[in-house]
């Protein structure tokens, strides 16, 4: 699967939500001591600059509110054994 953060227009391919959490954790400027408090502070900011509301209890509530606020989009793997 290939997920893009669509205002960074940054690409990630990856199987699961959990690695691309990480991928994002580890891109991100702070430091975080896991996925489950990466989750909450980035629902922080994004609630307080942004007044965009993301559920952080789980990386799949997460994942939904990022694609429903148009700020993740994931697309299936295409092409030769799904690596393109």
């Amino acid at each position: 699967m290939k997920y893009t953060l669509l205002k960074r227009n940054k690409s990630f391919r990856t199987d699961s939500h959990t690695n691309f959490i990480r991928w994002m954790r580890k891109m991100d400027l702070q430091q975080w001591n896991d996925n489950k408090d990466f989750m909450e502070g980035y629902a922080y900011r994004k609630s307080t600059f942004e007044n965009i509301e993301i559920r952080f209890h789980n990386e799949e509530s997460f994942i939904e509110d990022l694609q429903k606020n148009n700020l993740l989009k994931i697309e299936s793997s295409k092409g030769l054994f799904g690596l393109f």
